[in-house]
Order: structure tokens, then C-alpha cells, then sequence
């Protein structure tokens, strides 16, 4: 699984529009496989929301996102968890422990 998290510093960005660059990271079996960060700076909304695409991403963990973001992204089979704040990477950890309790 492909999980984008819209990234200010160190934390999910506010919104993801705004966001100055994503972590994006690959899990297998619910564990860190590999991560990077891309920058979303020179991009317009149009052009992040492609990025996302283009990349695989299966989730968005963010927290503010537009309803026509969030729709788009939905209609393209990527699902978007809102809401979220806090550190980036305890986020995910919080996501992956929650997808696996769903699983038992």
C-alpha cells in the first residue's frame, strides 16, 4: 500500500492544498517498506492532485482537503482519511495499527 501524507515539517500538513511538500511511503505487511518526500511547492492544485495519481497512492492521510480534492481523488479509487493532525509519521502509525485491528 501507497499512503501521501501532505507534510508541514515534520507534521500533516493543514490542508492539503497548501501543503509545502508530501511523504509518501510504501508498506508491506502494515510495516515501512520505503519512504521519500516530494515537493509540492512549484505545483498547482491540478498538478499535486495529478502527482498523487501518477504515483500509486492508495491512501491520503491529511487534514483539511477540499470536497472537490477529496472527490476526486475518491472517484480514482484513492481514499482520503481527514482530519488528521500531528506528527506525520505517529499518524501512520496509528493508521497501519487501525488496519490491522480491522483485520482481526
Amino acid at each position: 500500500m501507497k499512503v501521501a501524507i501532505p507534510l508541514f515539517n515534520d507534521r500533516i500538513s493543514p490542508h492539503f492544498s497548501t501543503a509545502p511538500e508530501a511523504l509518501l511511503i510504501h508498506t508491506k505487511n502494515d510495516r515501512i517498506f520505503s519512504s521519500w518526500k516530494i515537493d509540492l511547492v512549484p505545483l498547482s492544485l491540478p498538478e499535486r492532485k495529478a502527482r498523487i495519481l501518477s504515483l500509486g497512492v492508495d491512501v491520503v492521510l491529511c487534514g483539511g482537503i477540499d470536497r472537490a480534492t477529496r472527490c476526486w481523488f475518491e472517484k480514482r479509487g484513492i481514499r482520503v482519511e481527514d482530519n488528521r493532525m500531528g506528527n506525520a509519521l505517529e499518524m501512520l502509525d496509528e493508521h497501519l495499527t487501525d488496519k490491522i485491528h480491522l483485520s482481526d
